[in-house]
């Protein structure tokens, strides 16, 4: 193990916001204004700001919808109904990390999605969320499954996203996204 790499990575990760738990509507609240705060903090752009609290808020909204597809019977070495959420600040992205219990049922429709996101442009991506927005059947949680294509919008970045077998019932899903902090007038003259 080597503990000075690891000291140095979180010297320069800035850790906004870490949390593990229960993920309820009033958390929800509480993190985006936390969120709110931080950013306005140490980023002064504000269509950077926009663009991280829009993605924000997606992915703190798909953990508190799916936290309660778990049985807290079947994951017995584990906290099932905890949810994992850290947002990083680095000096060209913003990272929000989500991890949460999921039934394996779910992961092909899961993958499925994202990857049909990730292979779409921009007016591509637009196209479906309209499609989505006008013809997508509405669950009962009130989402008809426009949070992944938001975020990509939103970010312009592709979705990344790993599933980790618990056990034949359920494995641990990880998403992430990054949210640039380089305006786009930076990067063509970089």
């Amino acid at each position: 193990m080597d503990l000075l790499k690891r000291y140095k990575n979180i010297y320069d990760t800035n850790i906004l916001l870490m949390y593990k738990g229960e993920v309820t509507f009033d958390l929800v609240t509480s993190i985006i204004e936390t969120l709110d705060g931080r950013i306005g903090e140490i980023e002064s752009d504000r269509l950077i700001k926009k663009k991280f609290y829009g993605a924000a808020t997606e992915c703190i909204q798909n953990l508190y919808h799916h936290m309660d597809e778990v049985s807290d019977e079947t994951i017995d070495t584990y906290d099932s109904k905890a949810g994992l959420l850290m947002v990083t600040s680095r000096k060209k992205f913003f990272n929000i990390m989500t991890g949460n219990f999921i039934p394996n049922d779910k992961i092909n429709t899961i993958k499925g999605k994202l990857d049909n996101i990730n292979s779409l442009d921009k007016d591509e991506l637009k196209k479906l969320y309209k499609e989505i927005l006008y013809n997508g059947e509405f669950s009962d949680r009130g989402t008809a499954g426009l949070g992944f294509v938001e975020i990509a919008r939103k970010t312009g970045q592709k979705l990344s996203y790993e599933f980790h077998t618990v056990n034949e019932d359920y494995s641990y899903f990880t998403f992430q996204i990054r949210v640039s902090r380089v305006k786009k007038e930076e990067l063509t003259e970089a």
